[in-house]
């Protein structure tokens, strides 16, 4: 159990590196880099789980219920990088034009208060939670038009 500790601790520092590293030139590149955070997390989380599982520590219900909320926060991270890149083509490029897609995106992805209330399951998402709140955080503090 301690050793899976140590795995999840390193995986959300790896994750959250990018979200701590300074704030992006632009809206775009905040939520393009948002969106590869998000999508780093969950790459982690699978990992998490796979550990968790191998481990016995969650059964195949559980396993089932942790891939149902990473498919969502995936398919909503897809609608979220192509609308941000139709707002980037359509020339814009405030601060203006992106949060809303970003506060969408965070909407679309929000983790359930049932999964979060799930210790296990919590432990497992932690670093995605926090790597889709980081994305409208991101875009907000964004350097550029406002």
């Amino acid at each position: 159990m301690v050793r899976l500790r140590r795995i999840q601790i390193v995986l959300l520092l790896v994750t959250l590196t990018p979200l701590l590293s300074g704030c992006p030139k632009d809206p775009y590149r905040a939520s393009i880099q948002g969106s590869a955070d998000v999508s780093s997390a969950v790459s982690s989380a699978v990992k998490i789980t796979a550990s968790y599982y191998s481990a016995g520590t969650i059964n195949d219900a559980k396993k089932a219920q942790v891939a149902s909320v990473l498919n969502t926060v995936t398919d909503c991270n897809i609608t979220f990088r192509k609308a941000v890149t139709d707002v980037h083509n359509a020339g814009q490029t405030g601060v203006a034009a992106f949060l809303p897609v970003a506060d969408s995106f965070v909407h679309c992805a929000q983790i359930s208060p049932q999964a979060k209330a799930d210790v296990t399951m919590s432990n497992i998402l932690k670093a995605v939670d926090t790597a889709i709140n980081g994305v409208e955080v991101a875009v907000a503090s964004a350097k550029g038009v406002k």
